[in-house]
């Protein structure tokens, strides 16, 4: 029975390492991305930013958690005039849904997650973006955090409409190097990368053979 006590001491580690995790997300690590958030929300007051700021907390289910900045709604300026049987008024649009969230998983992991300002009329092609994918607590710095909150608001002014006029050609790269590094697209890229090492093997290959071949009938 070697084999049973030797897989008995893995699942005590790995449980314990599971445990830890827990227990660091809810003593250090959760507390810190709060703290970094509420000066996030008293910086974008003190120096009059012009997207209202707030953060928020959603621990309803245990080991299963997220802390949240959120920026608030931009009415878009676009006032559709309603003129129906039933419903007569005016319209106004909005921009919503930008935030950034930190997500700890039940198994012990860390996420985080950005999403841009959309409006019925304006949105970005994705979704979201994850910046962070399979993080544990104990590697989750204040200055990772801060990191974070840059690419968010980067994010969020060239996802919203009043953003439009001040993007610039490095705002597009470092956007683009974020959705390209974003572990769903990463994975594409390796599934590209190696059917496209297997066509050229095959290429390769039959040069090689061709080549083999060609020798051959010269000597003969």
């Amino acid at each position: 029975m070697r084999k049973l006590i030797s897989e008995s001491k893995k699942l005590e580690k790995s449980a314990l390492e599971l445990k830890c995790r827990r227990l660091n997300w809810r003593m250090v690590t959760k507390n810190q991305i709060e703290d970094c958030f509420k000066e996030v929300c008293g910086a974008a007051l003190e120096h009059s930013y012009p997207f209202s700021m707030y953060w928020s907390v959603h621990d309803e289910t245990k080991n299963e958690e997220t802390v949240q900045l959120s920026s608030g709604v931009n009415m878009t300026g676009v006032v559709e005039k309603i003129d129906k049987s039933d419903v007569k008024g005016w319209k106004a649009e909005a921009e919503k849904g930008a935030a950034l969230v930190a997500s700890f998983a039940s198994n012990g992991s860390v996420a985080f997650m950005i999403y841009p300002y959309k409006s019925e009329r304006y949105s970005r092609s994705e979704e979201n973006i994850i910046l962070y994918h399979n993080l544990s607590p104990d590697a989750v710095t204040r200055k990772l955090v801060k990191r974070c909150v840059s690419n968010y608001l980067l994010y969020i002014r060239n996802s919203s409409i009043y953003g439009g006029y001040s993007s610039t050609f490095f705002d597009l790269i470092r956007i683009n190097m974020m959705i390209a590094v974003d572990i769903r697209n990463r994975r594409n890229l390796y599934r590209t990368a190696y059917s496209m090492l297997a066509e050229w093997s095959k290429i390769i290959g039959a040069g090689v053979v061709g080549y083999i071949v060609a020798v051959l009938s010269r000597g003969s």
